[in-house]
């Protein structure tokens, strides 16, 4: 067990230096990563919605009055906030849905950090690629690293 760190050390502390040895991990399956995607958006719609619901409530708008919200501002606001949950989680090596599928993202190279920037080039890599109907994810499929194009580019992998 280790002892408790400071959440401020915390954030700056990589899992190597905690005793993990993120080199020997085993790669996390691609099933794995599908599930923690799955359970993610699922959390992020479910938030989504609520948010949308208060905003009706607030706005005294009814569901077939629903295109009288100013899209851009809500879009903007949606935006910031799903892209800003995955950023944050995958900074720290975990969404939730990585949680409970039990794999978490760490840096590819032994001498690298997970920090913030890496983190939001990955998720915005990973958004890049799922635009297309998600085929960009099919590289994760055929290397034997399991490394999607967002893993190569943001120099992270995702193990168990």
């Amino acid at each position: 067990m280790h002892a408790p760190l400071h959440p401020a050390t915390r954030a700056t502390t990589d899992s190597r230096s905690r005793g993990d040895t993120d080199e020997t991990a085993e790669d996390a399956a691609v099933s794995a990563r599908v599930i923690a995607v799955v359970i993610d958006l699922l959390i992020l719609a479910v938030i989504d919605a609520i948010v949308i619901y208060f905003t009706m409530q607030i706005s005294g708008i009814t569901l077939d009055e629903i295109n009288v919200l100013p899209k851009a501002p809500l879009l903007a606001f949606l935006f910031l906030q799903n892209g800003g949950y995955l950023v944050a989680f995958t900074a720290g090596g975990q969404t939730l849905g990585k949680m409970a599928a039990g794999i978490r993202v760490v840096p590819a190279d032994a001498d690298a950090t997970l920090d913030v920037g890496r983190a939001f080039l990955r998720t915005l890599i990973w958004l890049v690629l799922a635009v297309p109907a998600g085929l960009g994810f099919l590289t994760a499929f055929l290397n034997r690293d399991r490394r999607g194009l967002h893993d190569r580019f943001a120099g992270t992998r995702v193990v168990r």
